[in-house]
């Protein structure tokens, strides 16, 4: 849906494209569906606005939902994430989300061929290393162009108001090619040389083409953890829906065990998804998100593992007063 031919300070600058990647909570695909269709009736009269792309997951090689939005300019973009408009939107969509919203602003190169495999970094360099940290990435782009299918490498500034960190965006032709650079024993000394830069370095990666610089999905760490702040609160609801009303309202009036159970998961699954998960996925951002350092890591491990245990404690301790 392209706008109309902007003038004055819009035209100015190059063309950008906003990718938007987010997890959406299963059971939530058409509810999130039915809300891109109105975001898009909002942006088709935002100034500077050219067109859009939404992208649906594709498991197990992409799980999150990806935004392509292009704008005319940075600055047009900008103003568009930081509109009351966008933020009423996201208001409204917000619970049925899963972790942090990742937010990529792409300067567009003219007669780009399309990518068909491409990794992203996002790296927070202080301003007194910005001359070692392109070193650096001068360093990986000359290792990079050795490898066979390799593409194109390319370093993006932070954008005040839109990102903090640096981005940087390589492609290869393939998946498999971009996989043999991934697991290199070269880029394994590269990135090892440039520790001083990966305290908090995010990496997200994509198996489809773009027309232009592209983003992508999760790594299995960060759907690990999702699974395992899924367990901590699905047991307890699992549990106190059988103790105090499976058991003692449902089977001792004569229901059926499968039909309790069943009754009871329609309950666990319905509460999970609309209100614990989200809650719980807020909770534990500060984790949850890649590339939160060793520290964080660990530290987060184990409240999860102190919390499971008094879970199970709570659920013994209930079940020795009926005993």
């Amino acid at each position: 849906m392209p706008a109309t031919e902007p003038s004055g300070e819009l035209s100015t600058g190059p063309v950008v494209s906003l990718i938007i990647e987010r997890r959406v909570l299963p059971g939530s695909d058409e509810t999130y569906r039915a809300w891109q269709k109105k975001l898009g009736a909002v942006l088709a009269a935002w100034p500077g606005f050219i067109d859009r792309r939404v992208i649906e997951p594709s498991p197990p090689t992409q799980v999150d939902w990806v935004l392509v939005q292009r704008f005319v300019n940075a600055d047009s973009a900008r103003r568009w994430l930081q509109s009351p408009e966008r933020t009423a939107l996201f208001e409204e969509i917000k619970d049925h989300f899963v972790g942090h919203e990742d937010i990529h602003l792409v300067t567009e190169s003219e007669n780009q061929a399309p990518r068909a495999a491409s990794l992203i970094v996002t790296s927070h360099v202080e301003p007194a290393d910005e001359t070692a940290f392109l070193s650096w990435q001068r360093r990986i782009s000359a290792a990079e162009a050795s490898f066979p299918g390799f593409l194109g490498h390319k370093v993006e500034r932070p954008t005040p108001g839109v990102q903090d960190d640096w981005t940087v965006i390589l492609s290869f032709d393939s998946d498999a090619s971009l996989t043999a650079w991934e697991t290199s024993s070269v880029r394994t000394k590269l990135v090892k040389e440039g520790e001083a830069f990966n305290s908090q370095m995010r990496v997200s990666r994509s198996s489809y083409g773009f027309d232009f610089w592209g983003a992508g999905r999760q790594s299995r760490a960060t759907i690990f953890k999702d699974n395992l702040l899924v367990l901590l609160v699905l047991y307890p609801i699992v549990f106190l829906w059988g103790y105090f009303i499976g058991a003692p309202l449902l089977e001792a009036n004569g229901v059926p065990f499968w039909a309790s159970l069943f009754i009871g998961n329609v309950v666990s699954t319905q509460l999970l998804g609309w209100f614990v998960a989200p809650w719980i996925f807020r909770v534990f951002d500060w984790w949850h998100k890649p590339g939160v350092g060793t520290r964080r890591n660990v530290i987060g491990y184990v409240i999860l593992a102190v919390l499971y245990a008094a879970s199970m404690g709570l659920d013994a301790w209930l079940i020795s007063l009926r005993a």
